[in-house]
């Protein structure tokens, strides 16, 4: 199998040491590491998991960034062991950290990086330079050589997006981008909804940045007879994860994401209501612009009046009333002889109404096999309005990050006679730092991770 390499318009994972960052590839495009812009023309039609060695600076800009640019390296060079054979201290009770132990200054050291000196190479000038390292303990000498090799660094290596990655990238950086959702609870949510590569199913995604309907999608795969409906409650859907896994196009075809009032609306009022509604606010607001430069011209028929008191209009005009004066301004056109009343009044069909008309088509059809809510407000509404959408004998799950809003969900379908199997339930994941005869619990640890409602519905 051929091995995938960087494209222009893909998503890369930038691993330096124990940092990641995610960026999109543009062609003449830079992204920046602390205080320098790396260009990204090195990376492009490179495999993924390349490493390359960072070189320059190539130019300085007016605001002090420094330009570098990437070559390939065959493998990254490591510090690891440059302390070993080394002399070292039974204690450090006699250093004195006054910061005049380092004979090299910062500009001498700054010119051995814009040499090209690796970071092997000037922590060997520190160690040598420095009059406190062979008075440090062996476990001191350690600390300081992995700290200065963080810092001088000149390798990285682009990774391949995965949901694993995205998700610690973001949950390190602001868990609540990710409504605190930990890769143990995403996979919780995954396993619980039963999520396989033909099946179809309903996803409420309230503020995941995505990553709930990337995890969905990815586990359906690619050249399958799977459907991911995602509702969304805004205007438009935050798909920001689900770009940055760089889905074909066919497998992003297969995610229908459509806001969750509006399917309600044309599922149980018909497309036909939410048709002539649409109908009537374009042919008013058609008539609007045909009519707006009459109202300053020398034609004061009865047309330019009545189209005149629509414009006027405010915004606290009822139905009745604004379907009263669509009347009377048709019919004022209508005896004013204008012949192009039909292209007036006709319409395409907005881009959203046929996303909702297929996704309304589609669980009419059939029911979903799986139900999926990861929502930030109070989920009780949103899952008694989808639940009727789930095929029976078929898993849900609800994820929250508070147990409340939870605990009054569990009252509320216990109660019910089609739901049973509930089960609430929470995770706590406890990092450990394992090194050789120093392996302990990580000193800070985040116990964001929420919590898990999930039941099945029957009939």
């Amino acid at each position: 199998m051929d091995q995938e390499t960087v494209s222009v318009g893909n998503y890369i994972i930038v691993q330096k040491q124990d940092y990641r960052k995610v960026c999109r590839v543009t062609r003449d495009g830079t992204f920046s590491l602390g205080k320098e812009q790396v260009e990204m023309a090195g990376v492009i039609n490179k495999p993924y998991w390349t490493t390359f060695k960072m070189i320059g600076p190539v130019s300085t800009s007016k605001n002090g960034l420094k330009t570098i640019t990437l070559e390939v390296a065959e493998k990254a060079e490591t510090s690891e062991n440059l302390h070993k054979g080394l002399a070292s201290g039974s204690d450090n009770r006699s250093i004195n950290d006054d910061g005049t132990s380092q004979k090299l200054s910062k500009a001498e050291i700054e010119d051995l990086r814009e040499a090209g000196k690796s970071s092997k190479e000037i922590v060997g000038y520190l160690i040598e330079n420095s009059s406190s390292f062979f008075s440090k303990t062996e476990y001191s000498q350690e600390k300081y050589i992995k700290k200065k090799e963080t810092k001088y660094c000149r390798y990285l290596t682009i990774l391949k997006p995965t949901v694993g990655l995205l998700q610690e990238i973001y949950f390190r950086q602001d868990p609540g981008r990710v409504n605190g959702l930990r890769m143990d609870t995403l996979s919780q949510v995954l396993s619980y909804c039963d999520v396989k590569s033909d099946g179809k199913y309903l996803l409420y995604d309230g503020g995941s940045c995505g990553l709930s309907a990337a995890a969905m999608l990815s586990r359906i795969g690619a050249k399958t007879q799977g459907t991911l409906i995602n509702l969304h409650p805004g205007n438009q859907p935050n798909l920001t994860l689900v770009h940055a896994m760089n889905f074909s196009d066919e497998q992003l075809k297969r995610m229908l994401a459509v806001n969750l009032y509006t399917f309600l609306r044309l599922y149980y009022q018909g497309d036909e209501v939410i048709l002539e509604e649409l109908a009537k606010k374009y042919a008013l607001s058609a008539l609007k612009r045909r009519n707006s430069d009459h109202l300053h011209g020398e034609n004061n028929s009865k047309k330019s009046r009545l189209a005149s008191d629509v414009v006027d209009d405010d915004s606290t005009t009822t139905s009745e009333e604004e379907e009263k004066k669509m009347s009377d301004v048709l019919e004022a056109v209508i005896e004013a002889g204008d012949n192009n009343l039909e292209k007036t009044t006709s319409f395409n069909k907005p881009k959203w109404f046929n996303e909702t008309k297929e996704v309304v088509d589609c669980l009419k059809a059939s029911k979903a096999d799986g139900l999926a809510i990861v929502a930030k407000e109070h989920p009780l509404n949103i899952v008694n309005a989808l639940l009727p959408f789930l095929e029976v004998s078929k898993p849900f799950v609800i994820y929250h990050c508070y147990r409340e809003p939870l605990q009054e969900t569990y009252v509320a379908l216990k109660s019910r006679r089609d739901v049973i199997n509930l089960r609430l339930l929470s995770n706590f994941c406890r990092g450990y730092q394992v090194l050789p005869n120093r392996t302990h619990p990580e000193i800070t640890t985040n116990d964001l991770g929420g919590y898990l409602l999930a039941g099945y519905l029957v009939s």
